[in-house]
């Protein structure tokens, strides 16, 4: 499992500098995810940055007054190169569909992804740096095929952390539970919420989840105070009792102790890194926790790249056929 934050991704960008175009007249990311390496190395560079859209409409975004304007006339250049990126690459997809979109926009279109599961894929003309199928990256780990198989904190991870005066198991714990700001959104379904609120709250908690749009399969809450109090015990006994491949725990100390009782995988959001057992790495880890599907992904790619797109989909057509 590879888990990517943005240092990684900053530092993969500056690191792979030479894999690019010696000269860049225009970054255009892929929305949406892609517009953060595009705004990276446009920002690194001063070059004009867009989006698809905007490049099919001849619109590239402003910029700040706080250093020199970047060449605007060569980003509209008939004979510009210009670089479209995206965070990671896997089926292909999303390349695809960028490359149909821009079939008849003028220049040498260069594609590229920041990390890929293979070196070469077939689908993008640059990789800059290697990851691991199907990696978590920071910005969108909340949209995550894992978290069909993942326990996920609630506070502090899918809304803020009660302020002390709140935190009275009473009257203002309720109204917090009622009036917490959310800070994810959430796609497809959680399979196991696993908070230190105690059941007394779960028609609360439910009705909250319910409001902000968050579908889940089991919400597990403490039923003794000991629980509440040992919460950190009580969530690396219920992670290790569960067939989990991920626990997401908000507080740096709490998912240390999670990873080390459980010897499981713990993505902290306070530090925005991947412990596991009890090792406290900030930032990319690579591990022995098989993403779902990532190695029937990686195999696709290689013969893709071996047989090449024309015959390897013909043998798929005929394959589906039998």
């Amino acid at each position: 499992m590879d888990f990517i934050n943005t240092f990684d991704l900053w530092q993969a960008i500056l690191s792979n500098r030479r894999k690019l175009p010696r000269e860049i007249d225009l970054v255009v990311g892929i929305p949406r995810s892609g517009m953060l390496p595009a705004t990276m190395i446009a920002t690194q560079l001063n070059l004009p940055v867009t989006d698809l859209d905007g490049l099919v409409e001849n619109r590239i975004f402003g910029h700040g007054t706080t250093k020199d304007a970047p060449d605007l006339s060569r980003a509209r250049a008939s004979d510009r190169t210009v670089l479209v990126i995206d965070d990671t690459v896997g089926s292909g997809q999303a390349f695809k569909r960028a490359r149909a979109a821009l079939a008849d926009v003028s220049g040498r279109l260069v594609f590229c992804a920041v990390f890929a599961p293979v070196a070469r894929h077939p689908d993008v003309d640059i990789v800059l740096e290697k990851a691991g199928p199907a990696p978590i990256c920071q910005w969108n780990m909340m949209h995550h095929a894992v978290l069909q198989a993942a326990c996920v904190d609630i506070d502090g991870v899918l809304c803020r952390k009660p302020e002390p005066h709140e935190d009275d198991n009473g009257t203002e714990f309720r109204k917090f539970i009622e009036t917490a700001e959310k800070l994810f959104a959430t796609s497809g379904e959680i399979r196991w919420l696993v908070t230190s609120r105690p059941e007394r709250y779960r028609a609360a908690t439910e009705e909250w989840l319910s409001k902000n749009g968050v579908r889940y399969r089991d919400l597990i809450m403490t039923s003794t105070d000991e629980d509440r109090h040992r919460s950190t015990e009580y969530k690396a006994r219920i992670y290790k009792s569960l067939d989990a491949k991920l626990f997401v725990e908000s507080e740096a100390d709490d998912a240390a102790r999670i990873a080390e009782l459980s010897g499981r995988p713990v993505l902290c959001i306070a530090t925005q890194s991947l412990i596991v057992g009890e090792s406290r790495p900030m930032g990319r880890l690579r591990r022995e926790v098989p993403p779902l599907g990532s190695h029937l992904g990686t195999l696709k790619l290689s013969a893709r790249r071996i047989l090449g797109d024309s015959f390897y989909y013909a043998v798929k057509r005929m394959l589906t056929r039998i």
